[in-house]
């Protein structure tokens, strides 16, 4: 088999990446996945915020890009332009955020700076003890968005352009060969069908794999090898898997995210509308939460989560441990909330908290957009589209090459995101 582009990952950014090439007329794109369903994805089991309020001028430009195309298609994604309320506990980390405010409203983000009486008169329900708050950001563009509807939309519009997505495939291989300069290629890649009973993965075999990294015998079905022009690696936490079948290091580290919904149960039914009127809050304590319908979802982030590919949901004990007590600490209003349900998705975390994109060095055919963070959906249209011309051009746009993993090797160049969640 041969193709022109082979993308690795069908994910929100690897279908971004799709269509993206395909838009700019490439004829032959083909993306290789384990799990178009997305039962597993990062993009599928995020908390579904879309903000460009970040401090790495990249980061906000190809969020701000991304957030215009949400806008666009606000009624297909669910966009919900409610805006980001973010309250500082930390006095030194709220001057840093008043100092990034110019850089974040030159992308007409319109941030504004609130000092807590302004924050509590602005927002009432967050009745918030005022010793814990030294200041908040209000970024009003910011919003909610339905991640599924997003990737659905990249697939959909590259198939209509002609790429194509091979559902329960597993790269199982890699070859490259040297070329002139000390340069490698990459010949082909060998892609394994895997043979699935049920699409919801009730016996198990594509957790097992993504987990694992091995495939079990009785599900494993024709191999074949696919050459390429150009492949890119869209795999996510699974990056470094395939990176070191091309024998090169990676620094992404896979994390489990623990994400809850809650119900509110108050007699004040005009506080509870107020709270269910909010867009996402992102707590001093790491604490974040917007409305999700009549419910709430919040997520926090557990320091000492060791990196690992684990889908376990601790069920209950994590919102009594970790949630409810941050989120009575932001409002009364959630004293007598209530569990409901919850899941576990995965991060793809570098050193620096921003992602990896572009050509990867000593190699004339690989490339790669990966590992953001948390923030694929968020950042998936800024970054395909820059890619793409990328890819074709040779050249990149904007501010992209800055996400180059060379940036690695030297600490000056990292992108240190503090705003990460």
């Amino acid at each position: 088999m041969k193709v022109d582009v082979l993308i690795a990952g069908g994910g929100v950014i690897g279908s971004a990446v799709a269509w993206a090439l395909a838009d700019r007329g490439a004829s032959d794109v083909t993306v290789v996945d384990l799990d178009l369903a997305g039962l597993y994805a990062s993009s599928e089991l995020n908390a579904g915020g879309a903000r460009a309020t970040w401090w790495q001028p990249v980061n906000v430009e190809t969020c701000a890009a991304t957030l215009e195309f949400f806008r666009l298609h606000h009624e297909e994604f669910s966009f919900q332009e409610r805006g980001y309320l973010w309250l500082h506990g930390d006095p030194a980390l709220f001057e840093a955020a008043k100092e990034k405010r110019s850089l974040q409203n030159d992308f007409g983000l319109g941030v504004e700076i609130l000092d807590p009486p302004e924050a509590r008169e602005r927002f009432p329900v967050l009745d918030l003890d005022p010793k814990r708050l030294v200041g908040a950001t209000f970024s009003p563009r910011d919003g909610l968005v339905n991640p599924n509807a997003v990737r659905q939309w990249f697939r959909r519009e590259a198939e209509s352009l002609g790429a194509r997505f091979l559902n329960r495939h597993y790269v199982s291989g890699i070859s490259t060969a040297r070329q002139p300069k000390s340069q490698r290629r990459v010949n082909w890649v060998e892609i394994t069908e895997i043979s699935g009973r049920d699409p919801l993965d009730d016996e198990g075999s594509i957790r097992e794999i993504l987990t694992t990294h091995a495939l079990p015998l009785d599900i494993v079905g024709s191999r074949q090898r696919v050459e390429c022009d150009v492949i890119v690696n869209c795999l996510g936490a699974w990056s470094p898997l395939f990176s070191a079948k091309v024998g090169i290091s990676d620094v992404t580290e896979p994390t489990r995210r623990q994400i809850c919904m809650l119900g509110v149960q108050h007699e004040d039914p005009e506080r509870v509308s107020e709270l269910l009127s909010l867009g996402m809050v992102v707590d001093a304590s790491g604490l974040y939460f917007h409305p999700e319908g009549n419910d709430i979802l919040a997520g926090y982030s557990i320091p000492e989560e060791a990196p690992g590919f684990d889908f376990h949901y601790d069920g209950e004990s994590f919102f009594m441990e970790h949630i409810w007590p941050r989120l009575v600490e932001c409002s009364s209003v959630f004293e007598r909330s209530r569990h409901v349900r919850g899941w576990s998705g995965l991060y793809a975390v570098t050193p620096d908290r921003s992602g990896i994109a572009g050509p990867v060095t000593g190699f004339t055919n690989l490339f790669e957009a990966h590992s953001f963070t948390g923030r694929g959906v968020m950042q998936s249209h800024g970054i395909a589209t820059a890619l793409a011309e990328w890819i074709e051009c040779g050249k990149a746009p904007g501010l992209i090459a800055s996400m180059n993993r060379d940036r690695f090797a030297d600490r000056s160049k990292w992108l240190i995101e503090e705003l990460h969640i």
